[in-house]
């Protein structure tokens, strides 16, 4: 049973590590990029993978949490360092502006 637990626990850490950020950044902030969200998504699971396989000190942290900040910080970086496209922008704040 418990490596049943380790097993959804570590499939679930790979999940919300990739999505969770690219959903938050898509919602939150309007000069999210494409490539930023890929660069999120490929950081967070690969930060999950490697993670995984380092044992003692802080390396016995959860998964999930390492790999949701540099998803995060990926996201952040390639979308500040890629030029937004103003139409983007545009439609974000007007889907904005509708909701409230």
């Amino acid at each position: 049973v418990r490596q049943v637990v380790s097993v959804v626990a570590y499939a679930w850490a790979g999940l919300g590590a990739s999505f969770g950020p690219a959903l938050l950044f898509t919602l939150f902030w309007r000069r999210t990029t494409a490539n930023g969200l890929i660069a999120g998504m490929v950081v967070g699971a690969a930060t999950v993978v490697a993670w995984r396989g380092l044992e003692g000190g802080v390396f016995g942290l959860y998964e999930l949490l390492p790999a949701f900040l540099a998803a995060c910080l990926a996201i952040w970086v390639v979308s500040l360092v890629e030029s937004a496209d103003p139409a983007s922008e545009r439609a974000f704040d007007r889907s904005v502006s509708a909701a409230g």
